[in-house]
């Protein structure tokens, strides 16, 4: 295919000509206050200088925009949150559509439960929402996440022990296509773009808004409990949580429709940017629950515990790493039961480059407990998304500021992810359920072990999608066949078709 190119000087008078009967904007670098917030980032590393910056208002704005981006074969890139770190949300010379400035509104139905949020929109946006109603939607771990992009990938949140992923609760979306058409996808309506968009979303289009379902919500046991990083205590940690979310005979756990956590290292300001071990919890019930539930781990006596009943709200800002700094966020899977040894020499690994990195103290790892009883209740077939499987993501966060430690960084994210990958090779190949009602093993019917919302080193599209790559590459060159949209886990057009 031919390769995208930047925007021109002559691209941007023929844009804004043909944008005039709009109220978007087209900013270039010498608008220096409004062209610097639309390539602004969650991570500075993932910044990229765009040629151009599309700052609409309306889904026609960008239908125009995309049109002829499309006729003249300019490189795109569409910001929703702006949370990527792999730079997929970014441009080098080409044009960037921001929906974040101005497209992120919210508007709840309370009579069905339902929101519709604009596709610039945050999971805290959507938070703030539903909130006053008593509402809460299965969206991210973290606020500030973007919708659009967190959505298209599949979505993990607090809320997927009980809903499934986020993709599960996804309603309606409207979407401009490649060629300008705005289309809506949905249960009945270009059923097979809604399919694609559950999963695989950003080989389509870009996001304008999205439905979702919403559910009754009352407050919630959160928050962190802290630990030094003694052996002793880590295995104790590791061994209650095991106990918590390994599944029984009946293919349940503890944890099941309840409760979520994280295990991992930080160096918090507080404890003296010394290394420390935490347990994050979120149980979805009350606190004489929630304790009981994680009495072995309560009753190891946290040097340090923010667990409290808080609103949905804010526990979904429990995790809420710095804006501005610069991330690498890479992952990689794990099964149960976890290792108290291999979660110790993980520990050696992030001690050691946080010391010799003092610049990267901010850096984290965690192994994220969200019980999949859910999320396999739905084929790795019926939408898109293919990682549906009894196994966990895991985070690998290295978070610097000072760009001369770029290559360190994310070296050393590389070398944990090898060691991730290598742990989980030792375990079962076998994953999930496939159609026929067996346990597939990776790369067949099974999951594909693959979370494309996190950066990926050796991992292609193909790995992240298995199995259902080949009736992808069949609607991409439906929707998209000069592969406009190729930003993240790009998928082949079919030829021929």
């Amino acid at each position: 295919m031919t390769p995208k190119r930047s925007v021109s000087t002559e691209d941007v008078a023929a844009l804004r000509e043909l944008l005039r009967a709009t109220d978007a904007q087209l900013v270039t670098p010498e608008e220096e206050e409004a062209y610097t917030q639309s390539i602004r980032r969650w991570s500075r590393a993932a910044e990229k200088p765009a040629g151009a910056c599309l700052i609409p208002r309306s889904a026609e704005a960008v239908s125009i925009a995309l049109k002829y981006a499309s006729q003249q074969g300019l490189d795109i890139a569409v910001k929703g949150g702006g949370h990527s770190t792999a730079g997929a949300s970014s441009t080098d010379g080409g044009l960037l559509i921001d929906l974040n400035t101005h497209m992120r509104t919210t508007s709840v139905d309370t009579d069905k439960k339902t929101i519709r949020i604009g596709g610039g929109a945050t999971w805290g946006d959507v938070d703030s929402a539903l909130a006053p109603h008593g509402l809460a939607a299965v969206g991210g771990t973290v606020a500030d996440t973007g919708v659009g992009g967190l959505t298209f990938g599949g979505g993990f949140g607090w809320l997927t022990v009980k809903y499934g992923l986020v993709v599960d609760n996804l309603l309606e979306c409207t979407i401009v296509l490649a060629d300008g058409r705005i289309v809506k996808a949905s249960s009945t309506e270009n059923e097979d773009l809604f399919w694609g968009l559950r999963g695989a979303g950003q080989n389509f289009g870009v996001g304008i808004d999205f439905v979702f379902q919403a559910y009754e919500q009352g407050k919630m046991w959160a928050g962190f409990m802290i630990f030094p990083p003694v052996p002793d205590i880590i295995t104790k940690v590791v061994e209650a949580s095991n106990k918590i979310f390994l599944p029984g005979v009946d293919g349940k756990s503890k944890a099941t429709g309840r409760a979520s956590s994280g295990l991992g290292f930080v160096r918090p300001p507080e404890a003296g940017f010394q290394t420390m071990f935490f347990a994050a919890v979120v149980f979805d019930g009350s606190e004489e629950e929630g304790r009981e539930l994680f009495k072995e781990i309560v009753d190891l006596e946290p040097v340090a515990s923010t667990m409290a009943m808080v609103s949905y709200e804010n526990a979904n800002k429990l995790l809420a790493p710095p804006i501005g700094a610069r991330v690498s966020l890479k992952g990689s899977s794990f099964e149960l039961p976890i290792r108290p040894d291999f979660i110790l020499s993980i520990l050696e690994s992030y001690a050691k480059f946080t010391d010799k990195v003092s610049d990267a103290k901010g850096s984290q790892i965690m192994w994220e407990l969200l019980d999949p009883t859910q999320i396999i209740q739905v084929s790795n077939s019926a939408t898109a998304f293919a990682n549906r499987g009894r196994h966990f993501n895991i985070a690998i966060a290295p978070l610097w500021w000072d760009q001369a430690n770029d290559a360190v960084c994310r070296q050393w994210s590389r070398d944990v992810a090898k060691l991730l990958k290598t742990e989980l090779e030792r375990g079962s190949a076998e994953t999930a359920q496939s159609e026929d009602g067996w346990v597939g093993k990776r790369g067949e019917h099974g999951a594909s072990m693959v979370y494309g919302n996190y950066d990926q080193y050796e991992e292609r599209s193909k790995d992240v999608f298995g199995g259902n790559y080949e009736r992808l590459q069949e609607l991409k060159a439906k929707y998209d066949p000069d592969n406009m949209f190729n930003k993240l886990f790009a998928i082949t057009p079919k030829a021929g078709t």
